[in-house]
């Protein structure tokens, strides 16, 4: 009975080693530009891969762009599900929001970008409510990856529209 206890905890162990070994070499950032998505026209932007499990993962992301002396900030949170630790395509969902803030040279009461109307007549910040479905291709050892997502902006109205994000994994 010792010996069989013995030799279970040892393969547990091994099992956790070989584990550890492939989550070492596994790339988490990514640094990409994503056209027509959360920022509106474009945005440049930054997400970390954390592994919750073999099969799903969750990417916080941030990022920034500039429109017509609108200072646009995407935030979003992802999850990622594949079939196995080391897969390179993923069904990717996630919801966010985009804080859309006019610098002081912006003199305009409202603005439309992407076909979604901010308006800033009563307030000094337009934030929209995101949501995204999509594909993503990421490898585990890095190099280029992309993305196209379906996303819903809600807010003062409701707007279907596509993204698209081209970038390196590192």
């Amino acid at each position: 009975m010792k010996k069989q206890f013995i030799i279970l905890i040892l393969a547990n162990l091994l099992l956790s080693l070989a584990t550890f070994a492939q989550q070492v070499g596994i790339k988490k950032n990514s640094i990409y530009a994503e056209l027509l998505g959360n920022g509106g026209i474009y945005s440049i932007n930054y997400d970390r891969v954390f592994q919750l499990n073999r099969c799903i993962k969750f990417t916080p992301r941030i990022g920034f762009a500039t429109i017509k002396d609108v200072v646009v900030i995407p935030l979003e949170a992802n999850i990622l599900l594949s079939r196995s630790y080391t897969s390179k395509n993923f069904f990717e969902a996630g919801v966010g929001l985009t804080i859309f803030k006019p610098t002081d040279k912006f003199s305009e009461k409202f603005i439309t970008i992407n076909g979604y109307n901010y308006n800033f007549e009563h307030k000094s910040s337009n934030i929209p409510f995101i949501a995204r479905v999509g594909f993503r291709h990421q490898k585990p050892t890095g190099g280029f990856m992309y993305r196209a997502g379906l996303l819903l902006f809600t807010g003062e109205e409701s707007l279907l529209t596509v993204g698209l994000g081209l970038g390196y994994t590192f």
